[in-house]
């Protein structure tokens, strides 16, 4: 992958005025990744029924799991990446018959109250840990989307929170690292976009296509960036009711890069 400055790969796009500048999300955008939490979700909750010896009557088990997932991730400063041992108590006293905002409330006051062996808990989040780690897959639409904006000269700059070395990876992994041009592993605030703005010139026509309208649109937005929306099969409840009235949807990664392509 290239490893050029910000500045050096605006200067690219100085070049030639017509070049569309891509800012990508990854998680959920490029690859999916809420494929891997759901599986590692699904067996956590396997293994802490195992352990506990006391099952749920819902159906759906994931929706089971996500309902204190949620409400962990909108009380901790870390959001979704809140540590896991949190989520293996909050379903131990789910599972004891507290609401899942009561659970996620106990944990929150106390983590260390978990109704298991310390031993029996380091495993089942050894195993959780581990079931994340797998590299996810690539979504439908995305290679040949990337080959798209390639071959028309857009110069493609991937925006993340999920850690750079681990992007890179996944973008090897893959074999999509050739299309991108940069990756920048910062908060995904207003005023970074601002910055890609100022950086590109206000001639070029910069894009951000992601999943999330709170955390990847409506900021780019803001800053003056066109933005189109990609919705994925997971969201966030911070993303309930969250609109963005200027954005354009796509279905699928495809989509997006022909809309870019097409000018939207």
């Amino acid at each position: 992958m290239p490893h050029s400055s910000l500045a050096s790969t605006a200067d690219r796009s100085h070049r030639d005025r017509t070049t569309p500048v891509v800012c990508l999300d990854a998680d959920n955008t490029l690859w999916d990744t809420d494929g891997v939490f759901a599986a590692a979700q699904l067996r956590l909750l396997a293994n802490v029924i195992t352990a506990t010896g006391i099952d749920m009557a819902k159906e759906d088990r994931l929706a089971y799991v996500r309902e204190i997932d949620q409400e962990l991730a909108s009380r901790h400063h870390l959001g979704l990446r809140y540590p896991a041992r949190l989520l293996i108590a909050a379903l131990c006293h789910r599972l004891l018959g507290d609401e899942p905002d009561v659970a996620a409330r106990k944990t929150w006051k106390d983590p260390s109250t978990i109704p298991l062996a310390k031993e029996v808990a380091e495993e089942i989040e050894k195993q959780y840990l581990s079931d994340l780690s797998v590299a996810p897959k690539l979504l439908p639409g995305v290679r040949t989307g990337l080959e798209r904006l390639h071959d028309a000269d857009a110069i493609l700059v991937l925006v993340t929170e999920g850690g750079r070395d681990r992007v890179e990876t996944l973008l090897q992994a893959n074999k999509i690292d050739r299309y991108i041009d940069r990756v920048i592993d910062a908060p995904k605030r207003k005023e970074l976009f601002v910055r890609l703005r100022r950086l590109f010139g206000s001639n070029v026509p910069v894009y951000m296509i992601g999943d999330q309208i709170t955390r990847d649109i409506q900021p780019a937005a803001e800053a003056g960036l066109r933005t189109i929306h990609v919705e994925g099969k997971f969201r966030p409840i911070w993303e309930v009711g969250a609109s963005a009235p200027t954005t354009h949807e796509a279905s699928t990664f495809e989509d997006a890069a022909n809309a870019v392509l097409a000018r939207a």
